[in-house]
């Protein structure tokens, strides 16, 4: 039924993008048709590809904050003497300058008995742009750093799945 609704909402913005494209030069008082038909075919390609454009950009923007977020994992020198280990609170803050709605999380783990952070990342949810986000009907995208092949290194590297457990002991 969700699927029947977007394509009918489409074929209807389709229908309305033909009818202006061809209505509008004419209103503009475009006379020559070569002119009509330029300044018709902009005014369809502006309108069908216009409502995506903030999800456009504005996932370019997240893709490019995702991957920095990747890179730049960091891990404290002290990390080899940790011996307990918890997360911090989990915390949204919104990111501003952007086309689009973004969500950063700064996850920390945070040895136990010195309370200092020994392994760091920053991750980034966001629901797209206005179009994108009905599209995934109330879902969100995220970076899933966590599950990247640099954070999985360490994770076995240093063995932080104990660490996390010996945590919850105490």
């Amino acid at each position: 039924m969700i699927g029947l609704t977007f394509l009918a909402i489409g074929l209807l913005w389709l229908a309305l993008s033909v009818f202006l494209a061809i209505k509008l030069p004419k209103w503009f008082g475009a006379s020559k048709p070569v002119w009509r038909g330029l300044l018709g075919g902009v005014i369809f390609v502006i309108l069908m590809v216009g409502p995506f454009v903030d999800h456009i950009v504005g996932m370019r923007q997240f893709e490019k904050l995702c991957s920095n977020a990747r890179a730049n994992i960091r891990v404290s020198s002290e990390i080899e003497t940790v011996t307990r280990a918890k997360t911090n609170k989990t915390v949204y803050v919104e990111q501003s300058g952007y086309f689009i709605n973004i969500q950063m999380v700064r996850r920390e783990y945070l040895d136990i008995d010195t309370n200092r952070p020994f392994l760091q990342y920053e991750t980034y949810f966001t629901s797209g742009g206005k179009v994108g986000g009905l599209a995934m009907l109330g879902g969100k995208y995220s970076c899933q750093v966590d599950s990247s092949p640099q954070f999985l290194e360490l994770w076995k590297k240093y063995n932080i799945e104990k660490l996390m457990d010996e945590g919850r002991k105490s």
